[in-house]
């Protein structure tokens, strides 16, 4: 004859069995994340849209929260902008990036609606870049702001990106309604 545990057993042996496995699961030193940590060119999930420059562009002390004066920020949100992960195609974006310079970029979900900002120091350099600016395609003019340089049409969009020279920084906008919202560079 098989004799079953007695209830008033049972269920305190399971209830310690629990507590203790639940222990486990609340460690003080949690799993590693299989997810890459934020850099300049991947900007941080909608709830934290910073991205800090990296390299020699420590002296750009913009941030993708300050890179924009707060009506930019104003009208990001009016077009249902968020920020994610930048996908660069414009070569000036492109080197902006791979010298470490703050990329920083917005989309409305589930379309092609992009707004990408890449920031610069350049100091002594200027020359170089705005060589580099005409080897590109860009040509100057102070459309749609001061000191900017437009770049060739998107094939796709026919939106021309604009590049602005200021204040010893090289700004590179995706969108040229964008521009006229970019923070002064100090």
């Amino acid at each position: 004859m098989t004799r079953l545990a007695h209830p008033r057993i049972v269920a305190p042996v399971a209830a310690a069995l629990l507590v203790v496995g639940l222990a486990g699961c609340t460690g003080a030193d949690p799993a590693p994340s299989s997810s890459p940590e934020p850099t300049a060119s991947t900007p941080a999930p909608a709830d934290s849209p910073s991205a800090e420059p990296t390299g020699d562009a420590q002296s750009v002390p913009a941030t993708c929260e300050t890179v924009l004066v707060p009506d930019g920020y104003a009208k990001l949100e009016a077009d249902g902008l968020e920020a994610r992960a930048a996908t660069l195609f414009d070569p000036i974006a492109i080197a902006i990036e791979e010298e470490g310079g703050l990329v920083c970029s917005w989309g409305r979900p589930n379309t092609d609606l992009v707004l990408d900002v890449a920031q610069i120091a350049i100091g002594d350099d200027e020359a170089a870049w705005i060589a580099e600016l005409a080897e590109a395609g860009y040509v100057p003019g102070d459309g749609p702001v001061p000191g900017g340089y437009r770049g060739q049409p998107d094939a796709g969009n026919g939106i021309s990106p604009v590049v602005v020279v200021e204040g010893g920084t090289l700004t590179y906008v995706s969108t040229p309604t964008f521009a006229e919202f970019l923070l002064p560079a100090s």
